[in-house]
């Protein structure tokens, strides 16, 4: 049976030191010393929590006196020997609960930070809770602090190093004696960012009491001025970056990264090894989420921690403050509701769209950028489609080819030319994103583009890694053969049973050998036409893999497409999904979808967002998958790192990916959860085409329902880009579907070849 007592912070410590446990800074003595001196806190005491005579969990308590009610708060308590089970950490708290009352009635609740979701316990009254926080390793020198941070934290730290004018240095001193320079940056940080400053006095004594041997002010200047700063706490070799300001006309110069760097030497100098970022947002508590991308960049370490939750004493009572919180914040909800309709929403002035490529996937991204935000793109291409070079939402800007440097050319002269604005760079194709990933590094400050890690991407573009990352996780694919085309070797005859499938493993080493007459997928029947595909690769010098697979059955209907898209703190939070009706049939195009209906499709949802997250998936990727009719498996074929030339389907089914990667790339606000629910009709083709000749008898009407409701779609057909020369060059592309399906397919097969 566990027990609590009454203990010195003198033995908190011998205890803490016996059991090898890191004290927080808030359960030190020191940090009483502060507390004592903000209005409304007082030092309730120190606690152990005892099975027998033999203390397993501890914690410093102070009193908040609020308006009407009194409370008990323990920062990172309770502080435990061990990873408690459920029902340790609920007698823990109900032996609390009695110590407390037995010494004070009156207290409303006490809040600590409580491991389990606990029926005795409540969600917060006040504050912002977290059960994630990020743990730099800061031990070592620059060099060796830099090469720990992930691959975006350390492209933007040397870009500071190099380019950022700030000069960074210690202010601690300065800080205790007068904290009104610092405070200015407080304020305006508070204002841009909606919460309430603590008052000056509370930085100022924190600085003072601590002292220099428990905390530090590390500010950036230019040319004199403030323009950020942080105050992180120190205590047994670990720190914790506590409070940031900014001035937001100096975010695009990278002061924060390079501040951030400065500390974590200066905190290592001063033999901390540990720098914990104070909280992210998580599913469970999004409330910090638009702190996610700064603070994940820096470390592969996200760490779980007990959330803050409220233990309440009287209950009664606990539910009436509750309740009346809840009826206050409904209230203010509906005025700020009220006060923002009457404002019409305009132009995005900050951003600017940049669309790598000319062909109709580019299309939809830029007619996604303009319906989100209203803005034009420039198209970055050597031979745009009509649809593009005649259109009113896209300003041509030509470039040779889509190579990094020719990206980066031409990203670093749009960005220096707006060197205010966020540069939103992005296409749809495989070799654009490789070409991206290759610049990445060179771009600009400014300019954001939500594209995979180029690890991740060479794993899922190469088919025989990207079955295996399936495998792992769960996921059924086809039995597939690897056929190597490098050197001179004999290829040994498939043992998949004939007919086959024979397709490149990596999309972006073979797309060249289009204009050769190389198709994009062969549908095989004997032996003698492998040996001879083997025999025209090696002609023409292709020396990467080839993919022998088992041909699953079924027509272009037994098709779906998914669309995901995970945020940059590696959360997948945008879902769509849709029943392809018809692909496209002509060799080179073989297997892309131009007609499909959306669906939400769950469980094959959850099975994408598995996989991704198990390889650390960043940005977009769209998923083909399969269902065999003959015996009901759903097998994933292959996934694009990109969000794919049907991209559109999504906006029209009520999600607009390139709204929801904007959020999180660049205003850090993507927290909730975007899943494509509405049914809609997509199409590239003419309807006249979606008939019997592709469709069951259950499919047409479905079509015909959709058609009827005015649900149909064609990313084309854009009311507010209906220029004459345009809609006659989408007729003509409209029309050559038809001839091509009429040369190519006919009519559906069993296969869909």
């Amino acid at each position: 049976m566990m027990n609590v007592k009454d203990i010195s912070f003198d033995e908190l410590t011998a205890h803490a030191a016996r059991l090898g446990l890191a004290l927080p800074i808030e359960q030190t003595e020191v940090w009483a010393r502060y507390q004592e001196t903000i209005p409304g806190r007082t030092p309730w005491g120190v606690i152990a929590v005892c099975v027998g005579d033999t203390p397993i969990a501890f914690a410093s308590l102070f009193k908040y006196a609020m308006r009407g009610y009194t409370f008990l708060r323990s920062h990172h308590g309770l502080l435990w020997a061990y990873e408690p089970s459920e029902q340790e950490e609920r007698d823990a708290l109900e032996a609390v609960a009695k110590h407390v009352h037995a010494r004070e009635r009156g207290l409303a609740f006490i809040r600590f930070g409580v491991l389990h979701d606990l029926d005795i316990c409540r969600p917060v009254l006040s504050s912002i809770p977290y059960d994630t926080t990020v743990v730099m390793d800061i031990s070592g020198d620059q060099d060796e602090i830099i090469g720990r941070m992930k691959k975006r934290g350390r492209r933007d730290v040397r870009k500071a190093l190099r380019e950022s004018p700030i000069v960074c240095t210690d202010e601690t001193e300065a800080g205790m004696q007068d904290f009104s320079e610092y405070y200015d940056v407080m304020r305006e940080t508070a204002e841009r960012d909606g919460f309430s400053p603590s008052p000056m006095s509370d930085y100022q004594d924190m600085l003072r009491i601590l002292g220099p041997d428990h905390v530090r002010l590390f500010v950036g200047r230019i040319e004199g001025k403030v323009v950020n700063w942080e105050i992180d706490t120190m205590n047994d070799g670990h720190a914790v970056r506590y409070y940031a300001a900014s001035r937001s006309e100096f975010a695009r110069l990278l002061v924060a990264d390079r501040l951030l760097l400065h500390a974590c030497v200066e905190l290592s100098r001063l033999g901390c090894t540990t720098l914990d970022h104070m909280g992210m947002g998580s599913d469970a508590f999004p409330g910090l989420n638009s702190l996610n991308t700064f603070k994940t960049k820096f470390s592969e370490n996200v760490a779980h921690v007990a959330p803050d939750r409220d233990l309440p004493l009287r209950k009664g009572f606990y539910t009436m403050l509750s309740t009346a919180k809840s009826t206050v914040a409904s209230h203010r909800e509906k005025a700020a509701a009220e006060a923002a309709a009457p404002a019409a929403k305009g132009p995005r002035e900050d951003l600017i769209s940049v669309i790598i490529g000319g062909d109709i996937g580019a299309y939809a991204l830029g007619r996604e950028m303009h319906e989100a935000f209203g803005i034009k793109s420039i198209c970055l291409a050597s031979a745009p489609i009509g649809a593009i070079s005649h259109s009113k939402i896209f300003d041509v800007k030509f470039i040779e080819r889509i190579s990094p440097e020719n990206i980066i050319a031409a990203a670093t002269e749009i960005a220096e030319a707006n060197p205010d604005k966020s540069i939103f760079l992005y296409g749809n194709t495989d070799s654009t994103i490789v070409a991206i990933n290759g610049a990445q590094d060179r771009l600009p400050a400014n300019v954001y583009s939500p594209v995979p890690p180029n690890d991740v991407v060479e794993q899922v573009s190469d088919k025989v890694t990207f079955h295996t990352l399936c495998q792992n996780v769960g996921i059924d694919v086809p039995k597939t053969e690897v056929v190597k085309l490098a050197g001179t070797d004999a290829i040994p005859a498939s043992e998949i049973p004939f007919p086959s499938v024979a397709k490149p493993a990596a999309s972006a080493k073979y797309d060249h050998l289009y204009a050769k007459g190389f198709k994009k997928v062969y549908y095989v029947h004997e032996q003698a036409e492998l040996d001879q595909l083997w025999k025209d690769l090696r002609e023409v010098g292709f020396e990467g893999d080839f993919l022998v697979q088992e041909l699953i059955g079924g027509d272009d209907t037994w098709m779906d497409s998914l669309s995901l898209y995970v945020a940059e703190d590696g959360t997948p939070i945008m879902f769509g999904s849709s029943q392809v009706l018809l692909e496209d049939h002509a060799p080179t195009m073989l297997g892309n979808p131009v007609a499909m209906i959306t669906r939400p499709m769950p469980e094959h949802w959850e099975k994408a967002a598995r996989l991704l997250t198990s390889i650390g998936y960043k940005g977009f990727c769209n998923i083909d998958i399969k269902r065999d009719p003959a015996t009901g498996r759903v097998l994933f074929l292959d996934l694009n790192p990109r969000i794919g030339r049907n991209s559109y389907y999504n906006c029209a089914a009520g999600v607009n990916p390139m709204e929801v990667a904007v959020l999180d790339l660049i205003d850090h606000a993507a927290a909730k959860r975007y899943e494509v629910k509405e049914r809609i009709l997509y199409t590239l083709v003419p309807l006249s085409l979606l008939d019997d000749r592709y469709l069951s008898p259950e499919l047409v009407a479905e079509v015909n329902q959709l058609k009827a409701e005015g649900k149909v779609f064609d990313p084309q057909r854009y009311d507010k880009d209906a220029g004459i020369r345009r809609m006659i060059d989408v007729e003509l592309t409209e029309r050559n579907q038809i001839r091509k399906f009429g040369q190519f397919y006919p009519k559906a097969t069993e296969t869909s070849f």
